[in-house]
């Protein structure tokens, strides 16, 4: 045996399993999920800080 087909069969051993289709796609719909629900939290609360008015606009004026 060559030092190349050692080095052919320790390599196809050490190869990670195929993985099938249905855990891959479930996979990338949760990693999905995850960066929408995370990218519009942070846009909430982006938006939420821009449109809040100053406090002394929110007190009643009782001296008018």
């Amino acid at each position: 045996m060559s030092v190349n087909e050692r080095r052919l069969q320790a390599g196809s051993s050490d190869r990670l399993p195929a993985v099938s289709e249905s855990p891959l796609l479930a996979t990338v719909a949760i990693g999905f999920l995850i960066l929408h629900v995370l990218a519009g939290t942070i846009l909430l609360r982006a938006s939420a800080g821009a449109t809040a008015p100053p406090q002394q606009e929110m007190r009643p004026s009782f001296y008018d």
